[in-house]
């Protein structure tokens, strides 16, 4: 959200994957809405099954299960949600004794 006042439509976009593109405004618009509909899935799934780790919440996150040979990029981004609520005083992180923190909401 803050680096959409500086985007322009001429701007040249290079993500991790996939193409290059022009348009950034309508693509920060999209990746903005995606990541609060994922922020608003987790808090749904935390309150009704809370605590999880990161790992138990790939479902709300991506909406599908993940495979293994992605398992570390999605669990970066499930961490990245669970630490922004954390940051926000959203969800409490407690390290269980099988050595995982485990998130559940304040």
């Amino acid at each position: 959200e803050a680096l959409r006042e500086h985007a322009r439509e001429d701007h040249l976009g290079l993500p991790g994957h996939k193409l290059p593109f022009t348009g950034l405004p309508t693509r920060l618009d999209q990746l903005i809405d995606n990541h609060h509909g994922a922020l608003k899935r987790l808090r749904r799934h935390l309150e009704e099954r809370g605590p999880l780790t990161a790992a138990q919440c790939f479902m709300p996150v991506f909406g599908r299960e993940v495979e293994e040979e992605v398992f570390g990029m999605a669990l970066s981004e499930a961490i990245g949600h669970l630490n922004h609520m954390l940051r926000m005083g959203e969800v409490t992180r407690e390290l269980s004794e099988d050595g995982a923190y485990r998130f559940r909401l304040s």
